[in-house]
């Protein structure tokens, strides 16, 4: 009996390194059957895809409310930032909805975008007009501003009001991903402003600062603070529905709706950086798990980042080639993973990477392209992530022994009894207490315990006497 300090590991730790026989293939790409694909990496990945697409359905991820709210005369607060998606404007339906049925005193919209994405201006507008409930939209804070479809909103709101160093407008483009036509723009707009609820005698057709939106009378009033914003509303008479109503809401309790934890995924998957940044760390973390089999960890966080990118690819106004263009030069870097160094295979990804991110979003404006520090921060990233942390991962696993009867080469045990180096030996010496060592694995079933060789036959070997 020879007694080992280390046991061997576990055998299924044995089947996933069983392809390493040599130092000399450690860098290779162990060869991988469909089965173990799917279990570690494309199942994980995809039950955790459909996992956040159930759970950002609408009743999930349905707006949320914080502070005490008896059921009548509060004042709903809503923040509308960036930009207005089809998850942004959902929400903003849903919140006039519960603002409706709760019967609040008046809803709030803080409103800071760039235009629209795929939503419909008409039908928001019309929703807000039809609303039984005041809706005050509030361009603040300073540096904000309100442009394309932003404005149409702001304008169908009974009360427009803005903070200092805001800015409203300009009208078009009113969704981000297309043209618009200018003229089609401007009479809509103008439609809106001659039924709506304010008497205004000026179009913002182009960007307007808050100073001269309230001299030309296109806003209620200015106001820099919520304080202030509802210490004006107070006492305030508006229309709603055609009906007058008289604001009070000096000491109505505050009432703060706010997206769902998974709308707030979807609405930060439509940035253009951050689509971008999802996709990438998605292909990371699926080429870590094709070489790195464990638990699925890795493939299931970039299964679940690959269908956020994809949404918000879907949602931008995306070149599916050039995003094609992006993998394809991901996917480069992984040859010279085999050689350990840097070649033709990487020069390729890097330049393939570049133009692929650079030709993105083609016919974007200005708000939805894809921002330079993204595109170097990329590259960088894949060159730590190939060049350093996936080469260091590998010469760390090639500088572990084997698992089981391979892991034993090497490690010192002490006979405690008879040694039998194999089932198929023909003469199983007895050997003092003494130190063994295991050597390479060699088809052998005898051992002299006077010389310690090695007499070849069939078998693994498994004790070596050492002299």
């Amino acid at each position: 009996m020879v007694v080992f300090p280390t046991p061997p590991l576990p055998e299924i730790m044995r089947s996933l390194r069983s392809s390493m026989a040599s130092r000399d293939t450690a860098l290779m790409i162990p060869p991988r059957s469909y089965r173990a694909f799917l279990a570690h990496c494309l199942v994980p990945g995809l039950l955790s895809a459909l996992l956040l697409l159930s759970l950002a359905t609408p009743a999930w991820s349905s707006t949320r409310s914080q502070g005490s709210s008896p059921a009548g005369g509060t004042v709903d607060y809503f923040e509308l930032s960036g930009v207005i998606d089809p998850v942004s404007a959902q929400a903003l339906t849903r919140v006039i909805t519960s603002s409706e049925a709760s019967r609040s005193a008046v809803l709030i919209v803080r409103l800071d975008t760039p235009g629209g994405l795929r939503v419909s201006v008409t039908d928001l507008v019309d929703r807000i007009r039809r609303a039984r409930v005041p809706i005050v939209v509030w361009v603040a804070p300073q540096g904000t501003h309100a442009a394309g479809a932003g404005l149409f909103l702001a304008e169908a709101a009974p009360v427009l009001v803005m903070g200092p160093g805001t800015t409203l407008g300009p009208a078009v483009p009113v969704n981000l991903d297309g043209t618009t036509d200018r003229a089609a723009a401007a009479a809509y707009l103008r439609s809106i402003v001659s039924g709506g609820p304010r008497p205004q005698s000026t179009v913002a057709l182009e960007a307007v600062s808050d100073e001269t939106a309230a001299r030309e009378g296109i806003v209620t009033f200015r106001a820099g603070t919520l304080g202030t914003l509802l210490q004006n509303l107070d006492g305030r008479t508006v229309t709603v529905d055609g009906q007058p109503v008289k604001l009070s809401v000096a000491s109505a309790p505050l009432r703060f709706q706010k997206l769902g934890f998974f709308d707030r995924l979807l609405h930060a998957a439509t940035r253009p950086a951050v689509a971008y940044m999802l996709l990438l760390v998605g292909l990371f973390g699926i080429v870590f798990e094709l070489y790195f089999p464990g638990i699925g960890a890795a493939g299931a966080m970039g299964g679940g980042a690959l269908v956020l990118s994809l949404y918000g690819f879907s949602v931008l106004p995306t070149s599916w080639a050039a995003l094609a263009l992006v993998v394809v030069g991901i996917v480069a870097f992984v040859p010279d993973l085999h050689s350990g160094g840097l070649g033709l295979p990487t020069a390729f990804g890097a330049v393939a990477l570049v133009a692929g991110s650079v030709l993105l979003f083609p016919h974007a404006s200005a708000a939805l392209r894809l921002p330079w520090w993204a595109i170097v921060s990329a590259v960088a990233g894949t060159l730590l992530f190939f060049i350093s942390i996936m080469t260091a991962a590998l010469r760390a696993r090639a500088a572990r022994p084997p698992a089981g009867i391979e892991g034993l080469v090497g490690s010192v045990g002490l006979a405690t009894g008879t040694v039998v180096p194999s089932r198929f030996a023909r003469s199983v010496p007895r050997v003092p207490a003494r130190k063994l060592r295991m050597p390479a694995l060699a088809a052998a079933s005898s051992l002299s315990a006077s010389t310690g060789t090695v007499v070849p036959e069939r078998g693994p070997l498994e004790a070596m006497l050492l002299r």
